[in-house]
């Protein structure tokens, strides 16, 4: 579970790459915690701006500006997607801190990332830049046979919070894209508890052929004031 508001957050200066990390972990933690209630284990949402002048491109800038970072290639074994963390117990001077934030890339045309679970660690994942594909399967990693994948559009803005144990992947085709994925808690990247590929391997790279396009249109209700979650 990610760490919740403290006394310490009036604090934080708005303008400040420390106001960015704190903020990404506390929507983070309100958004699995109400994954968590509602039983389901997967969700999908959009962050944008409540009014004028505001931009959460400029406000991710502060982070990407004060703690630049180099992207390992490949990840999780796939040449074309490469990742990176900021240490956010060293950001936010809190050794409590068990959460991160990775930044992960993935180059056009990035289809061989297998589908997989992560056992050990919930996840909150914003796309902040370019576009792809979120595949997903209900599943489990011990009966998966690649019967019920579902695909969904993965595009800037857009938000994907799900439990430790789905099974998912991302690709790209003709775009590359950008994640931001608050992993809670955090797991090394080659610790072999990091994720777990099933028996039966699925990568939208083999599966292009039977994959059928559609069209949808998803409604809701605008949220109230007081269910905002505010950076």
């Amino acid at each position: 579970m990610l760490p919740q508001s403290s006394s310490n957050d009036r604090f934080l200066d708005r303008f400040t790459p420390q106001y960015t990390c704190n903020s990404l972990l506390q929507t983070a933690a309100r958004s699995i915690n109400a994954l968590e209630q509602s039983e389901r284990m997967l969700s999908l949402g959009r962050i944008r701006g409540t009014g004028p002048g505001v931009s959460f491109g400029s406000f991710i800038d502060h982070l990407n500006i004060a703690y630049p970072l180099k992207l390992e290639f490949p990840f999780e074994d796939s040449e074309r997607v490469g990742g990176a963390f900021w240490d956010c117990r060293s950001i936010l001077g809190d050794p409590k801190i068990k959460a991160t934030i990775t930044k992960l890339k993935w180059l056009n045309h990035a289809q061989d990332l297998p589908i997989h679970a992560h056992e050990q660690a919930d996840r909150f994942i914003v796309v902040t830049d370019g576009r792809g594909f979120f595949h997903w399967s209900d599943q489990s990693i011990e009966d998966f046979d690649g019967s019920s994948i579902q695909t969904i559009a993965a595009r800037d803005r857009d938000v994907f919070v799900f439990r430790r144990g789905l099974m998912h992947t991302f690709s790209t085709t003709e775009h590359d894209m950008t994640l931001l994925s608050i992993q809670s808690p955090f797991i090394p990247f080659h610790d072999p508890r990091q994720y777990r590929v099933p028996a039966h391997q699925w990568t939208h790279g083999h599966d292009l052929q039977s994959t059928t396009s559609q069209i949808m249109c998803d409604l809701h209700q605008p949220n109230t004031p007081s269910q905002m979650w505010r950076l």
